[in-house]
């Protein structure tokens, strides 16, 4: 693992290069320009820069009138506030099937002391209600830089969410995203951990802290929904354990999407969620991270007792 950014820090250098090749993307902001990393797309391409102020239903309607005249716009807000407004992404975005890709930073519990108010934790379930809405989050910089050129020169309406803290790359050199497809990031045997984003990370170095009492997990990028059921069932089907870790409510998210497909499988491993199953606390983040166990000893804790 490598030098450690978050993935909304590469979203904002990752927009605006792709901005330079592609014309017809345009950002729609919803007065969080710093905080969203939008700020630098702004600088460099004002007239392509929508400012809707402190107005998420209103910049998601610009938004989808934008993409019904060709344009691909990235509206930015915290993903708690953005999926808040779930009826005129629902009604603006996903029925009329409109190019959208809905940007949701501060993801889970990273943005601490501010609390459930702000914490992006049911997000995931959200989008996932919607049939055409796609879903990516990144797990490092790498990911990020390839999911924005897909994003740029796609047409599906998107939810793409970012985290607010710093993340190590997990990717080898020579990686390459594609949508749908979970990417095994350490290679092990009888459990396999599936993740996304900002605990895959965390979950490798968890994999690390596990390797001293002879349990060695595979551990899985998913950073994509709808995800290639096939693939997931293989990878479950290979290992007497499945575990999700997410930072995100425990219902509804990528526990649910793997369930689904863990259910179906004629001989199925045991399967265990770690997630957040309840509103969420105000604290600093890495307070927060160990009271729900998402962190390095806390999911190593976890997979240990799932390996019994």
């Amino acid at each position: 693992m490598r030098r450690m950014s978050s993935t909304r820090d590469w979203f904002g250098a990752a927009l605006v290069e792709i901005a330079r090749e592609y014309d017809h993307v345009v950002v729609v902001n919803c007065d969080l320009a710093k905080a969203t990393r939008t700020l630098p797309f702004k600088e460099e391409f004002p007239d392509r820069f929508f400012e809707c102020g402190i107005a998420e239903a209103n910049a998601i309607g610009v938004a989808a009138g934008l993409a019904q005249e060709g344009f691909r716009p990235f509206v930015a807000s915290f993903g708690h506030f953005l999926t808040g407004k779930f009826l005129e992404i629902f009604q603006s975005v996903g029925l009329n099937d409109a190019g959208v890709v809905l940007v949701g930073t501060h993801a889970g519990l990273a943005i601490g002391r501010d609390g459930p108010t702000q914490m992006g934790l049911r997000d995931v379930a959200l989008m996932r209600t919607l049939p055409n809405v796609r879903v990516f989050q990144p797990a490092d910089g790498a990911e990020v830089w390839q999911m924005m050129e897909h994003l740029a020169t796609d047409r599906h309406p998107s939810y793409l969410r970012l985290c607010r803290q710093p993340q190590p790359e997990v990717h080898a050199e020579g990686y390459r995203f594609r949508f749908g497809v979970p990417h095994v990031v350490r290679e092990g045997a009888d459990v396999v951990v599936f993740a996304m984003g900002g605990t895959v990370p965390v979950a490798v170095e968890a994999a690390g802290r596990l390797a001293a009492d002879g349990i060695t997990p595979t551990v899985v990028n998913v950073s994509s929904l709808p995800v290639d059921r096939a693939a997931v069932a293989r990878l479950a089907g290979a290992h007497r354990r499945a575990v999700v870790v997410e930072d995100h409510y425990l219902v509804g998210g990528l526990a649910d999407e793997i369930g689904r497909i863990v259910l179906g499988l004629p001989d199925r491993p045991r399967f265990d969620v770690l997630a957040v199953p309840d509103y969420g606390q105000a604290g600093p983040p890495e307070e927060l991270y160990r009271r729900y166990r998402l962190d390095a000893a806390g999911i190593a804790a976890f997979v240990r007792e799932a390996a019994r």
